[in-house]
């Protein structure tokens, strides 16, 4: 603290204003509204999110990764950046109904920007990454 001030802490990179909360799943909520706002801090944020969303509630951790889609979708740094962090979003919750009914929206924004031409088009090859159950 500088006389009545008290200074920002440093987390794992990120910055947090003074009176955030030490719990990570505050924190990752807060990390996640930021970028929602400005989509732009991505490539400054995402490490400590990303660190972040590994120890977090499962709420905060999505509520995280699809913040970090939509900010690819804001900024698509390449051709399949976006394609390729929704699928791998998509993989992660594939048995969660109701994460998966939180991610859908936004594949449909996809498609719908792919068609109209404001977000690349790619196709992203993904193996299955499920051991097969099917004894043939």
């Amino acid at each position: 603290m500088i006389g009545s001030q008290a200074l920002p802490v440093v987390v794992g990179g990120a910055c947090y204003a003074p009176g955030v909360s030490g719990d990570s799943s505050v924190r990752l909520r807060e990390l996640a509204a930021r970028l929602e706002a400005e989509p732009a801090t991505l490539a400054s944020s995402r490490e400590a999110g990303d660190a972040l969303a590994d120890k977090a509630a499962a709420d905060a951790a999505l509520a995280w990764r699809l913040a970090v889609v939509r900010a690819l979708i804001a900024n698509p740094p390449d051709g399949d950046a976006v394609r390729e962090a929704y699928g791998e979003l998509v993989d992660r919750y594939r048995d969660d109904k109701t994460a998966l009914a939180t991610i859908k929206p936004l594949g449909d924004e996809i498609r719908r920007r792919e068609s109209d031409g404001s977000l690349p088009s790619v196709l992203v090859a993904r193996s299955n990454r499920r051991p097969s159950t099917n004894n043939r």
